[in-house]
Parts: C-alpha cells; sequence; structure tokens
C-alpha cells in the first residue's frame, strides 16, 4: 500500500490561459500531477477557478489522505456517492477530475508505464489531430494562423467563428485538402443553427459543433442535426454517464467530445468510451489546455476503437498557456502514442 500523504492544488495563472493544476503526494514521495478544469473567463483570470479548487481542497482531500493510492478506482466511486448531494455534475465532477488524473499519473510513474499501458495499451499506431483556435474574427488572422498550423504538421483546423463566411474564406484560399471543423459555442436558437449549418454543409466541414443554446438543449440538437447534411459534434458541457446516453439516444451527434477535466477524470472517462462505442458515434475527446487534461485526454483516446480526432489547442504566438508543457509530437498529421511514465506531460 502507497498511502495519499497530500492533496494540493496550485492555479497557474501567468498566462491568459490558466490551468488548475491537483498534486497528489504518496508516503513514499511520489507525485502525480492532474489538471481540473478552469472555469469561464474572469477578472483576474484566477477567480474563475475557486470554486473548483474548493471542491478539491474543502471537500476531497480530507477524504482521499491516508487512501490507499492504487485504489483509483474505489476511491472515486466512494467519493462520487459520498458527494452525490453536492451535485454529480458542474464544479464537483471539475474537481473530483483533477484528483483522479493525478492518482492515475501517480500509479503510471510507479510502475514506469505510460497510463495507456496500465489500460490496456494503445489500439492504433497514430490518431489524427487538429489545431483548435481561439475566435479571431479576422480573415487574414485566420489564412496565417493556418498557415502557421500547416506548416507544423496540421491537416486540419477547428474555428469559433461566427459568421460562415469566414469559414467560406478559408475553404477557397486552402481548397479541399484542409479539413475544418467549426465550433460556435451554442450561439444560434435552432433555426439560426440550420441556416448556418446549412452553409457549413455547402462547405464540407467535417462538424459543425454545439450549434444551439441552450448547449444540452437534445430537442433542438436533434431538430438541427436532421435539417443539415454536415455532422454535429458535442458533449462537452455533459458530466454523468446519463447525460451522454441522453445525448447520444437523440441519434444527432457523429463526434462525441467529453471534457476530461469536467466528468471526474479518466475512471469514468473509459465508461463514457464504452457509451460511444455501443452508440457507434466517433469520440473526439474535448480540450483547450496544455498540461496534464491535454496528456490525459491522449492517452485515454488511445485505448479507445471510437477515437477519431484529438483536439491540440493552437493560439497565435504570445498568447500562451501557464503550465509548461509542450504539444505532442504530429507523423503525418497523427499523434502517437505517449511513451513518458503517467500521464506523459
Amino acid at each position: 500500500m502507497a498511502a495519499i500523504d497530500s492533496v494540493t492544488t496550485e492555479v497557474l495563472s501567468d498566462e491568459r490561459l490558466i490551468n488548475v493544476i491537483g498534486r497528489v503526494r504518496d508516503v513514499d514521495g511520489g507525485e502525480g500531477v492532474g489538471e481540473a478544469w478552469w472555469g469561464i473567463p474572469a477578472d483576474p483570470p484566477a477567480r474563475a477557478a475557486s470554486p473548483i479548487v474548493a471542491v478539491i481542497d474543502d471537500l476531497l482531500a480530507p477524504r482521499a489522505i491516508a487512501r490507499d493510492a492504487d485504489e483509483i478506482e474505489r476511491l472515486w466511486f466512494e467519493l462520487w456517492d459520498w458527494g452525490y448531494r453536492y451535485a454529480d455534475q458542474g464544479i464537483f465532477a471539475m474537481g473530483l477530475s483533477g484528483l483522479d488524473l493525478a492518482l492515475w499519473d501517480l500509479k503510471g510513474k510507479r510502475l514506469d508505464q505510460p497510463v495507456a499501458a496500465l489500460l490496456g495499451g494503445p489500439i492504433a499506431t497514430g490518431i489524427p489531430a487538429y489545431a483548435s483556435f481561439p475566435p479571431l474574427r479576422n480573415a487574414d488572422l485566420l489564412v496565417s494562423e493556418t498557415k502557421r498550423a500547416l506548416d507544423h504538421g496540421f491537416t486540419a483546423v477547428k474555428l469559433h467563428e461566427l459568421d460562415p463566411e469566414l469559414t467560406a474564406h478559408l475553404r477557397d484560399h486552402f481548397g479541399d485538402d484542409l479539413g475544418i471543423m467549426v465550433d460556435v459555442n451554442g450561439h444560434f436558437d435552432p433555426l439560426e443553427a440550420i441556416a448556418h449549418g446549412r452553409r457549413l454543409s455547402e462547405l464540407g466541414v467535417i462538424w459543425f459543433e454545439e450549434p444551439v443554446r441552450p448547449m444540452r438543449d437534445r430537442d433542438a440538437i436533434g431538430r438541427v442535426g436532421a435539417a443539415i447534411d454536415c455532422d454535429l459534434a458535442g458533449g462537452e458541457n455533459e458530466h454523468t454517464l446519463l447525460d451522454f446516453d441522453d445525448l447520444l439516444s437523440t441519434g444527432a451527434l457523429g463526434y462525441l467530445q467529453p471534457e476530461i477535466t469536467k466528468i471526474g477524470g479518466l475512471t469514468p472517462a473509459r465508461r463514457v468510451s464504452a457509451l460511444a462505442e455501443l452508440h457507434n458515434v466517433a469520440l473526439a475527446p474535448h480540450n483547450f489546455r496544455l498540461g496534464p487534461a491535454l496528456y490525459a485526454s491522449i492517452q485515454w483516446g488511445f485505448t479507445s476503437t471510437a477515437t477519431r480526432w484529438f483536439e491540440l489547442p493552437w493560439v497565435p504566438e504570445g498568447a500562451g498557456f501557464s503550465y509548461p508543457a509542450q504539444l505532442p509530437a504530429l507523423v503525418d498529421g497523427k499523434v502517437e502514442p505517449l511513451t513518458g511514465p503517467g500521464l506523459g506531460c
């Protein structure tokens, strides 16, 4: 038994894009590093993370200390059951993600194995990755950032643009060989989303992501999916297995995008993979950070036959991330299995 000696948090906010880091140390001095969701934009940025940090520090840490660090599944389900009356969604699940990922990282480091190897090993030698842009709202900047992403080795980009003619501009400039996804973060009502989606269908996008507000309005998502010709993607704001099953039961999604820092970590993520496989939809883990969350998403993605894409954050030069990690290398536009111990970052 390697008992948990401490659970601590750190909000890294030296850059605009913050990270909420969870650390677990065992009595032998080993350390695992995880990540929770970082919150919505706020000023100062670290303020957005404070409720999630409080979940880890005040609710989870006291119940995790002195427990066996190897019993990750048992501890996860006990904490989930105990915390159910706080919520089975939202900040409780986000905080639990930070602890769970740190425990998986610790276990992999202690065994000197990548986490994917602990789960049976990777199912592919490489999985395609796309460059995920922030909202840019400028045609020239979209072109320059796409050129930079292509030079880095990407073959596809995801836009967060609300004007479909910006997508058309990119398609005209780079042609049909460029893969394009579009995410509008639930900006439209259903009628607007259908009109937007029909234009994106004409442009040959790979998917149209979170088309409607509220973003979890499953009936509206189904209406949009039935009315347009391109695939829909979504799921980053779902939390539980029941949530994902309800969403997938609409039949509207082609791509499922769980956010590992929102759902409680890697332990439940493995079960979400099984749902994607059961419903026969593609899995594309959601992520917009450099750090443990990205690397955990990659470790997880390589354990499911449903995984089709990885999301790698791509921001203009000078707009950095607070965690000192590097983007994984690309080979022919694909991420290869990670070889470092633990989460590998």
